[in-house]
């Protein structure tokens, strides 16, 4: 069966071992654990990424050639885009902007979103994840 998650289960409990606020986290069902390491996978994997796949015929984007291993920084990201997805994936907001709005109004409260201004915009919820793969997103610069 083909790897469809950078991370198990258990692997991003120990990494929200020494993390705060992850009670998305730690109240999911297992299936729900799961099913957002797959869908933060996937939604990294739609990134566009500097470099190629280390074997053509690997399910995943990672690892990047040369690596023979998938980076730590990626499974990192992976969980947290996992954490996000449980805690907000769902939002009104994200829906929206996933539907190119950039106003909206209820009421006296108005909100406007810049277009492909966050990192919903841009395919991830995590602003966390999103920094953790900028060295391997193209058109990243690293700022030394």
């Amino acid at each position: 069966m083909p790897t469809t998650k950078y991370v198990t289960t258990e692997e991003a409990a120990a990494h929200f071992d020494d993390r705060l606020h992850v009670e998305a986290w730690t109240s999911a069902s297992d299936s729900e654990k799961n099913a957002a390491l797959a869908m933060a996978t996937r939604a990294i994997d739609r990134l566009t990424l500097k470099g190629r796949k280390t074997d053509p015929a690997q399910a995943l984007a990672f690892p990047r050639y040369p690596d023979t291993e998938v980076p730590t920084p990626i499974k990192d990201a992976c969980c947290e885009e996992a954490l996000a997805l449980l805690e907000r994936g769902k939002s009104q907001r994200k829906a929206l902007q996933a539907e190119g709005v950039v106003s909206v109004t209820v009421g006296s409260v108005s909100e406007t979103y810049a277009a492909g201004g966050s990192a919903a915009a841009r395919g991830l919820l995590s602003l966390e994840a999103r920094e953790l793969l900028r060295p391997w997103l193209l058109g990243a610069v690293a700022i030394t």
